[in-house]
C-alpha cells in the first residue's frame, strides 16, 4: 500500500508535480485536490506511469467556484508511479491548489 503523499504543494501555476515510484505495481488510485484563493475554476490530471518516463492519464478532478475541494478514485490501472499535473488553474486572488494521492495493490 502507497501512503499518501503531497504532489502538488500550494502550486501557483500550472505544471506536473512530484511522482511517486511505489516500486511494485499499484491497482487503486485516489487524488484529493484542495484550492486556496478562491479561483474561477482548476482542473488536476492524476498521471500514471510503468516507467517514470512516460505518462499517461488515470482520471481528472476539476474544482469550481465556490469549491474548496474535490477528490476521485480510479481502478482500472496498475501503475509504479503517480503524479498530479495541475492542467488549468484561472482566477481568484493568489490561488494555490494542493494534490494529495494515495494508492493500493487491490
Amino acid at each position: 500500500m502507497g501512503l499518501p503523499f503531497t504532489s502538488l504543494n500550494a502550486a501557483t501555476s500550472t505544471g506536473v508535480g512530484v511522482a511517486r515510484d511505489y516500486e511494485t505495481s499499484l491497482r487503486y488510485h485516489t487524488i484529493h485536490v484542495t484550492v486556496a484563493g478562491s479561483p474561477n475554476g482548476a482542473n488536476v490530471s492524476l498521471e500514471g506511469s510503468h516507467d517514470g518516463q512516460r505518462w499517461f492519464l488515470l482520471g481528472a478532478v476539476g474544482v469550481g467556484t465556490g469549491q474548496t475541494q474535490a477528490v476521485r478514485t480510479v481502478n482500472e490501472h496498475f501503475v509504479r508511479y503517480v503524479r498530479a499535473n495541475l492542467t488549468d488553474l484561472s482566477g481568484g486572488t493568489s490561488p494555490t491548489v494542493t494534490a494529495t494521492i494515495a494508492s493500493a495493490a487491490g
